[in-house]
């Protein structure tokens, strides 16, 4: 068997056995790299190989170590050292962590990598991140394993330069794609298998699905929505225009600022987290007040499967939860809608299983804070945010 035949080999029983990394293990390109002792492997998917010291490889450990090195690249590991400033007495113990968590997700009937890092050989539980395991972990004495700059970011002596043309390597613009794409494969696999690796398939989750800060999020949302309000001016006879002097017998409007009109429609049916609710409420109660909206125009209508009169409140402590019974919030943004003096935006704070209107209200902004683990998606004329967690700050975000 050639060595090229060997390669080709093991990259086909790696994309067997790890299906949902096919794209990564195709896109890598093969370079010659004699003494390095194995396999390493650059930021640009060129995988170095040392054609003696794996001429007598079965083609699973050969497999194996082309998982390892692409699970460098898709992780990021060469920016993540970057991040935490790594020096260079510290980067074979980086190594070493960063082998750890990628081994957290090798199946466990196969060869593990050669002079690779577990998670117990540094002292520490599975499932950790690299960082978690370079801090707190124990340093390996006499084993040494260099995986290249994929691992650490310090390009080594039998790297290539950097890629000038596509068959030369991926570029970053490319690698960003391939991570995506690996990615969706990931939680594509667990959809349908139900047995994608923990660790890949928390990666999978924070590349695609990033958490932010649900009150930034919350926050953001309000304040644009009370600004374009706001900011919307229209000729008023409440005041006489500064120009009326010039045509005395005739009374002249003048432009004033519409000063924002908000209801809030709180989910209190018996599925509702009271005290979510509640933390909800108060981020509400203070970013109200923030963005400049008058306490008396702003209207809380609590609803299950009946809408309860609107309260106007000064704050979220005087607001009075009636219900625990079904839910039907549409008769809750309905009463809100036909509120006089009516909404220019109604916030509706749920769970998320509840009918919904069939249609937007004609001119006015709808936000849901959407609370739970996983809410029901609701109508595409809604904005959402979501708060899955009251202990976090982090929740996820669907953009729409």
């Amino acid at each position: 068997m050639t060595d090229a035949d060997r390669l080709a080999s093991a990259r086909l029983w790696a994309a067997h056995h790890y299906p949902y990394l096919a794209s990564a293990l195709f896109a890598i390109r093969f370079v010659s790299a004699p003494n390095i002792g194995g396999l390493a492997a650059d930021e640009h998917f060129r995988v170095y190989v040392d054609l003696h010291q794996i001429s007598g490889w079965t083609a699973d450990l050969l497999g194996v170590e082309m998982v390892h090195q692409v699970g460098h690249l898709l992780r990021g590991h060469a920016s993540r050292a970057r991040e935490i400033g790594l020096v260079e007495d510290d980067l074979l113990h980086w190594v070493d962590s960063t082998d750890a968590e990628i081994n957290d997700d090798l199946l466990q009937a196969h060869v593990a990598p050669v002079d690779s890092a577990f998670p117990v050989d540094l002292g520490l539980a599975p499932s950790l991140f690299a960082e978690e395991y370079f801090v707190n972990g124990e340093r390996r004495i006499g084993i040494r394993r260099d995986c290249g700059s994929a691992a650490h970011g310090d390009p080594r002596r039998w790297e290539e330069p950097p890629p000038m043309k596509d068959i030369d390597g991926v570029r970053k613009e490319e690698t960003d794609l391939i991570r995506r794409r690996v990615a969706s494969e990931i939680l594509s696999h667990q959809r349908r298998h139900g047995s994608s690796p923990a660790g890949l398939l928390r990666w999978a989750n924070t590349l695609l699905h990033p958490r932010v800060d649900w009150r930034k999020e919350l926050g953001a949302t309000l304040r644009r929505g009370v600004a374009e309000i706001s900011g919307a001016v229209n000729y008023s006879y409440q005041r006489p225009s500064r120009r009326a002097y010039c045509s005395p017998e005739v009374i002249l409007p003048s432009l004033r600022q519409r000063v924002p009109r908000l209801s809030v429609v709180c989910d209190t049916s018996a599925s509702m987290n009271e005290s979510l609710l509640t933390e909800a409420l108060t981020e509400i109660d203070g970013l109200l007040v923030a963005s400049g909206v008058r306490p008396d125009a702003v209207s809380v209508f609590t609803c299950d499967a009946e809408a309860g009169p609107a309260q106007l409140i000064r704050s979220a402590s005087e607001i009075t939860l009636v219900g625990g019974g079904g839910t039907d919030l549409t008769v809750g943004i309905d009463a809100a809608i036909q509120s006089r003096p009516r909404p220019d935006l109604v916030v509706v704070i749920t769970d998320g299983w509840t009918p919904w209107p069939t249609s937007a209200p004609r001119g006015i902004r709808t936000l849901a804070v959407l609370l739970g683990e996983t809410p029901p998606a609701s109508p595409r004329w809604v904005q959402e945010v979501v708060i899955n967690d009251m202990t976090s700050p982090s929740v996820e975000v669907e953009e729409r």
